[in-house]
């Protein structure tokens, strides 16, 4: 891990350095107006690799890359992506990584080509997860929903909200055949890795809305799709608008 990150280090500071020499521009005979060993002792690298990535060497990345099944900006986008879905609580298995690599290649990618990509990149680590509704059910307590409701009944005294105008809206996911735990890929950083829908399972969604009133709309369930309508890429499709009345909607975590 330490290496790693000193070599993360040391080709932050030669990019660094490469790229104040060439904001430095070029003199009369062609030569940087910033020496490569001025830029390599202000900028903590050496002379020797300075001057061999300004004469064109690649990185190792970039040597390797037509060796690597996906290009290293798309390994990079990946990674990214990994990270996001983890502290959305959405974390990915190395199999679920493995089967978005190949549809994005479109050839097989094994959970082999996964470890080695995760070798590449320290700022990943597999870790197990845990159950999100175990760390809900801690966080309710009398103190905190008693502060909540304290709140909202000022809100509504303050306003003159009226019982019509209130909304509750909650959505649950329902996994189908997802054990407790999971070995999941996410950011080295995250403390914590919630699991709400394993990327390699299919999720059932159910919605209710209902108000205080006692009205409500019928519950929607949402099932996998099969195929993907265009019209959903297109602003506002179902012609929504808005009321100027004012309306509070109530979210559960």
């Amino acid at each position: 891990m330490a290496s790693s990150q000193a070599e993360l280090i040391a080709e932050a500071q030669l990019q660094v350095a490469l790229q104040a020499v060439i904001a430095s521009g070029l003199d009369s005979k062609g030569n940087p107006n910033l020496s490569l060993r001025s830029a390599a002792k202000q900028y903590g690298t050496t002379k020797s690799k300075l001057t061999a990535r300004w004469n064109g060497r690649r990185t190792r990345a970039e040597a390797h890359e037509s060796q690597q099944k996906i290009s290293s900006a798309q390994e990079i986008v990946l990674k990214d992506w990994i990270k996001a879905m983890g502290i959305r609580g959405i974390p990915l298995t190395p199999a679920a990584v493995a089967e978005y690599t190949s549809i994005i290649i479109d050839q097989p990618v094994s959970e082999a080509w996964t470890r080695k990509f995760r070798a590449r990149h320290k700022d990943l680590k597999a870790r197990w997860t845990t159950g999100l509704e175990a760390c809900r059910a801690k966080a309710l307590n009398r103190t905190q929903v008693s502060e909540f409701y304290d709140i909202l009944r000022g809100l509504i005294t303050e306003y003159g909200i009226k019982m019509r105008d209130i909304y509750n809206m909650d959505e649950k996911g329902i996994q189908l055949g997802v054990g407790k735990h999971t070995l999941v890929l996410v950011d080295r950083d995250q403390k914590t890795v919630h699991q709400v829908e394993d990327g390699n399972r299919e999720l059932v969604t159910v919605i209710e809305c209902i108000c205080a009133d006692g009205s409500f709309l019928p519950p929607s369930v949402i099932y996998k799709g099969k195929r993907r309508d265009l019209e959903w890429g297109r602003n506002n499709p179902c012609n929504a608008r808005y009321v100027t009345r004012q309306i509070v909607m109530i979210m559960h975590s």
